[in-house]
Order: structure tokens, then sequence, then C-alpha cells
């Protein structure tokens, strides 16, 4: 058994503070209103670059993966990463520290730089594109990227490293389904798997007559209200979709005017109070939202964690949206065997465990469900039973660890790869929010 940190519980006074990630992932509501993707595509197709710097093969790099992973790991792995995305635990003088990052150094002998700066991935992007135009180091071994238009372009410019398919023995072995292959990245051969998520709805039983359970009752005032519906910016487009039955991975301009024209509708109805990032949570929690779009780690850490026994997370009748967050390696980084070995070692289902008992999201390993349980038992022996409880409900939840008939109701939302395409769904969907 892995000492995942001391006996006494600073879950509940960090979780109390803490924001969940993929509140801060949101921040800035749809994120890439004048961010243009053609400004980092350029590079894709064009001759004479090799990987690294701005020539850029369309994700094919000319990379020599033996090159890059060949010698022994570096002494400093230098990971980048979103605000409270891994466990935390108090040693016994009241420090915070992460207790999988100290296990790594111990079993490793390499030291963790490991910093929360990631607040968007266009932001984060941002910062990184100069340098990785000039095809120097960024200064990270890892860094965390959400599937979408950030990692497309960081793959089709070749600003990552492939990954060695040799050296992730645990990965292979224990890596969820839907971790393995992903339409955006096929063979994972730029990512792996942190954690991932579910966008679908949430309810305040307390406000609304009745559940709610499809996309029709966020435009329902007799369902939720006048004006007290929150949408969610960025993923709203892919959400509609799939509620409309249509597979955002392959939609076009019609299909997307489609989604568009039902939030026309709904905004027409009266129902949405706002169209939010971060601040839904607090919304919803404080009794100013009857219904909202919602991530399902906020609603099960709110739900079973905090005691907020009236909200209710939803897998519409329709479907939900699927997002992962991605371990990328940035092309010129200066430890990839360190940052390898780091991304395999979170997939040992005892490590995997430690991150996903704090930040509550699907673990890309399923063996976490059985441990936590276990946790569950050493917790209620010790006389913990409240804990026990909790952890129980959390391991038992179909948001955390869903059936494949869960995940085949979900869908992966839109890549885009081109300038072209971002700007008309920029300029289908942006008017909506923020008009």
């Amino acid at each position: 058994m892995i000492d995942r940190g001391p006996s006494s519980d600073p879950i509940q006074e960090i979780m109390r503070r803490r924001l969940t990630r993929r509140s801060v992932l949101r921040g800035a509501g749809m994120g890439v209103a004048g961010f243009s993707l053609a400004s980092f595509l350029a590079a894709c197709g064009t001759d004479g670059g090799t990987g690294g710097g701005n020539g850029g093969n369309g994700g094919n790099g000319g990379f020599d993966i033996a090159e890059i992973y060949a010698g022994e790991p570096g002494s400093t792995l230098n990971f980048a990463n979103w605000p409270f995305y891994i466990d935390q635990a108090k040693d016994e003088n009241g420090n915070v520290y992460n207790p999988s990052l100290a296990l790594f150094e111990e079993q490793t002998g390499i030291n963790v730089n490991y910093e929360d700066v990631i607040n968007s991935n266009e932001e984060f992007f941002g910062r990184l594109r100069p340098v990785l135009e000039a095809g120097d180091d960024t200064g990270w071994d890892i860094i965390v990227i959400t599937n979408g238009r950030i990692f497309t372009a960081l793959a089709l410019n070749d600003w990552v490293y492939p990954l060695d398919p040799a050296r992730r023995p645990n990965f292979d072995a224990h890596a969820a389904t839907w971790a393995k292959d992903p339409f955006y990245d096929p063979g994972n051969e730029h990512g792996m798997a942190w954690q991932s998520g579910i966008t679908g709805m949430a309810y305040n039983s307390e406000m609304t007559n009745g559940p709610i359970t499809k996309l029709d009752d966020l435009a329902n005032p007799d369902k939720v209200g006048m004006g007290l519906v929150g949408m969610l910016t960025y993923d709203m487009p892919d959400f509609v979709m799939i509620n409309l039955g249509i597979d955002p991975k392959t939609s076009g301009p019609e299909e997307w005017k489609e989604a568009a024209a039902w939030l026309q509708m709904q905004k027409e109805s009266g129902t949405v109070r706002n169209y939010y990032g971060n601040d839904y949570l607090d919304e919803l929690r404080n009794g100013n939202l009857s219904a909202c779009m919602a991530w399902s780690g906020d609603v099960l850490y709110s739900n079973i964690w905090l005691g907020y026994d009236n909200l209710e997370f939803v897998f519409p009748e329709g479907g939900a949206l699927l997002w992962i967050d991605n371990m990328m390696i940035p092309a010129g980084a200066s430890n990839p065997v360190g940052a390898m070995q780091a991304m395999d070692f979170y997939y040992d289902p005892e490590v995997a465990t430690m991150v996903t008992e704090w930040v509550l999201y699907m673990s890309p390993v399923p063996e976490t469900q059985q441990i936590m349980l276990q946790h569950a038992d050493e917790a209620e022996a010790e006389g913990s039973k409240g804990r026990a409880n909790k952890l129980r409900a959390t391991a038992e939840s179909p948001y955390l660890y869903p059936t494949e008939e869960f995940l085949a109701k979900t869908s992966f939302g839109r890549s885009l790869e081109t300038d072209e395409e971002a700007a008309e769904w920029d300029s289908i969907f942006l008017p909506i929010s923020q008009t």
C-alpha cells in the first residue's frame, strides 16, 4: 500500500476553498474570439521543417523517437498543470504538499518542479507559441492540454514530441478504453490522458418543477423558470449538437447553424440568466440558477463532499460531451525521458487513485474504483464513517466510472483544424453569448 500522506483529513478544508480545474479552464468564456487559428496552424503543410521549430509537417515531424528518448532521464522535471488538479495533503508541520509527486521523486531520484500555471488552453499556448516557433525549449517537460483546437495546433505544427510507445507499460496495462486511441490523437501519438470528465446538466431540486432530463427543459420556463438557466459558453455548441442528434466530430457549418438556431430559440424563451465560465458553480450553489450546463466533477464534489443535497447532475437523454485533458511533451523539452517516466507513473493504479480521490474527475485508470472502495473500508475501520461513505459514493458514481453503454452516449467535440473553420464557428456561435 502506498503511503498517501497523513491520516488526518485535510481534504474537507482544501476542497471548500478550491476552485475546480474545469471552472478555471473556462474562466475566459469562449476564450478564442480574436485568437486566430491560422496564426498557429500557418506552419502546417509548409516545406523545409523537420519538427520542433516553425517548419511543421502536419504532425509527422520527422522526429527520431530513438534519438529523443536516448540516454538516462535528467535530474529535474518541469511539469505545468492546471490549478487544483493533483492530490494534496498536509505534512506533520501543516505544510501542503503533493503525495504522488513526493513518491515519484523518492522512487526515481528526479526532482519535480510542479507548477499550476495553466489557466486556459489559449492563454497558456499564447505564452508558449513564440518559443515553439523559434524551436527553443519552453522550459516545460510536461504540459496538460485539453482535446480541441490547441491540442490540434500543437500536434499539426510538430510543437510536441511524439511519445515513445515502448516507455508506457502502465498505460498499456491499465488505461481505460476511452483513454486509448482517441479520435483526435490516433495511437496516443502525442498525448496520454491526465483526467477526463463529462459536460452534462445540473439542477437545483428545490427550484425546478420536477427533474430536468433533456436539453429542451433548459428552454422551458414552466420547468426552470424565467432567467434562471446558466449555459457554458465554450462547451454549448458541441453539447447542443449532441442533444440534437448531430455528431460534433464530423459536423459542418449547416449543423453548426442548426445548433445556433436552438440556442437562439432558448435565448428568446427568456430562461437564460447568463452565459458562464468559471462562475456558474457559485451561482448554482447560491440558488441563483435553477438549472444549467455543468461539469461532472463540480457537481459530484458539491453534492457528495460538500453536502449540497439539492444539487443533481444529469446525463441528458440526448447524450453528453466527453473531454480529456492530455499530458504532452513540448518539442525541445530538456527531459523527455523523465517526462515519459512520470506520465506512465500516473498510470499505476495506486498512484492514479491518489489523484482521483482529490480531483474527483474521471480517472483514465479504471482500477482506481476498487482501490477507492478499499480505502472506504479502511476509513470505516478507523472510525471515519463519514469519509468512508463519501468515498463509496464517489466510487459508485456513474459519472466518475461510466460504463461502456454510458460512454456510447457521449461524444467528443469538434476539432477545428483550419482558420477558416474557426472563423466560421466563432461567427455562428459567439454572437449568441455576446449580445
